[in-house]
């Protein structure tokens, strides 16, 4: 692993487990055992480093969200699907996504608040690829009707965004009453 990939993953691991705010750039150097030469050379901010966290973050996680749910043929699967692929990504069974601490997006969001920020736009663009790939995968269904594909999207994308906040907040990390 090259030392630009290797300070993106320490920092993600970091940011991920204690937030963005609470990890300063000097931890980062330390855990990724760099120069501090070497973090600046590749990365020329804290928020810069940031943006390339969340876009190895999205990339991982629509990877693995594509797998999870493809070949599927009904609506009904899909669903299933869905849900069953976040139940284990909220057990830690993800490997790809790592121990389950919510969702990157929303907890950097939160501390992003500014809609004008670049990094609070990386979180927006991520969640709407996720609604978008939803959209993508209900219109390969054959008894979904095209005019049903915004509306139904958007409604497991919020099914989905709760069931995400359910599991960090609350701890609740299986959801059978949905896959009904």
């Amino acid at each position: 692993m090259d030392k630009r990939t290797h300070i993106i993953m320490t920092a993600l691991s970091l940011f991920y487990q204690k937030g963005i705010h609470s990890v300063g750039i000097n931890e980062i150097i330390s855990v990724a055992g760099v120069a501090k030469k070497t973090m600046y050379h590749h990365f020329a901010s804290k928020d810069e480093l940031l943006l390339a966290c969340l876009s190895e973050r999205h990339n991982r996680f629509l990877n693995w969200l594509t797998h999870a749910t493809s070949k599927l043929t009904t609506v009904e699967e899909f669903k299933v699907a869905l849900i069953s692929c976040h139940e284990a990504w909220f057990n830690s069974e993800v490997t790809e996504l790592g121990d389950f601490n919510g969702c990157l997006f929303i907890n950097t969001a939160a501390e992003f608040a500014d809609p004008a920020s670049p990094i609070n736009q990386a979180c927006k663009e991520h969640k709407m690829a996720v609604q978008q790939l939803i959209k993508q995968r209900l219109s390969a269904c054959n008894n979904m009707e095209s005019s049903q594909l915004d509306s139904h999207s958007h409604y497991l994308m919020t099914l989905v965004e709760g069931m995400i906040c359910q599991a960090k907040l609350v701890g609740i990390k299986h959801f059978p009453h949905l896959k009904q």
